[in-house]
Formats: C-alpha cells, structure tokens, sequence
C-alpha cells in the first residue's frame, strides 16, 4: 500500500459522515479534526485511500483500504462530505506522497498487532495524520470508535496510547528517496 501511494499527488480529503449530516469539527485543539466514521483521500491518478475505525470483537484498530474511488460502493447510511477547502487540508492538499508511516498496538494479551494511526509525508515537508481517538479538554484521547486527523507534527509526536509501539507520529514503512 504504501509503495502504491508513493508519489501519488493528493487532491481531495473527504469525511465519512452518518447519511444526511454535515461534518462539524468538535475539536478543542487548534490543527485537529474530529471525524466520526472515516477519512478518503483522493489522488490525482484516481486512487483512494480509505482510513476508518474497525471493532471487529476484541481486534480493535484502524481498518486502510486502497483502490480506485470510482469502484466505491454506495452507502444509503454514509455520506462523504468534501472538507478540502478547510484551511487545514490546505497545507497537504496538491503535494505528492513521499512518505508513509503507521503506528501500532496490541490491546490486549492475545490480540494481533494492529495499525492505530496513519500518517502520510507529502513533498512540501508537511503531514497528515489519520488516528482513533477523540479530543477533550485540549487533549487527544484514545476512543477506538473515533477518529482524529492531526496536521501539527508535534501533537502527532505527543500523541500516545497504552500498549503502543509507538506515538501517532509513527514508524516510517516508505520515504522517497
């Protein structure tokens, strides 16, 4: 996946939302979205990238999925609502993928290892990064049925959970050289 994204340009960030509302960023942190259900990432070329929570019983994590958008199936429960124009997406929207790192955790003795952040490098230094969670009282919390988008290095870098390998900011899986 990751080398599949490499030197992809990223256009378009949408939001999965419940079918008929609008995405409305219930963060108290500045350089932070709240996002209920998902996050799509379009590229020029047509791919898309999608990040959503997944419970799948005690196997907990953020779910990645690749392909092209236009083989997305339909949703009369999901709406994606285009946020490219928030000033945030901005700063990563129309540069080109060079890197790509993930973070994982075990959640309990006898799960698997699982991604719970997801973080993408683009060609102007900045980066994206796609994490379970939900923010209160100016802080990011671990909530594995939420996701949090995080444009500031340094809060990805101090985001951290229990049973963590590693912070948000993660362990690079693919740089450009």
């Amino acid at each position: 996946m990751a080398a599949t994204l490499a030197g992809e340009r990223l256009l378009c960030a949408r939001y999965a939302t419940p079918s008929g509302s609008s995405w409305v960023n219930y963060s108290d942190l500045e350089g932070v979205h709240e996002v209920d259900m998902g996050v799509e990432l379009a590229t020029e070329s047509g791919l898309a990238l999608q990040l959503s929570w997944a419970t799948p019983g005690r196997e907990e994590g953020l779910a990645l999925a690749l392909g092209h958008g236009e083989n997305r199936t339909p949703s009369d429960l999901v709406d994606l609502v285009d946020v490219s124009a928030v000033q945030d997406w901005s700063n990563v929207l129309g540069y080109f993928v060079e890197e790509v790192a993930v973070s994982f955790y075990v959640h309990d003795e006898g799960s698997s290892v699982r991604p719970w952040s997801f973080r993408i490098g683009v060609s102007n230094g900045l980066s994206v990064t796609v994490a379970l969670g939900e923010t209160s009282d100016h802080s990011i919390r671990y909530l594995p049925d939420g996701l949090v988008v995080i444009f500031e290095e340094s809060t990805a870098r101090n985001y951290e959970v229990s049973d963590s390998l590693q912070s948000a900011w993660g362990e690079t899986v693919f740089r450009a050289e």
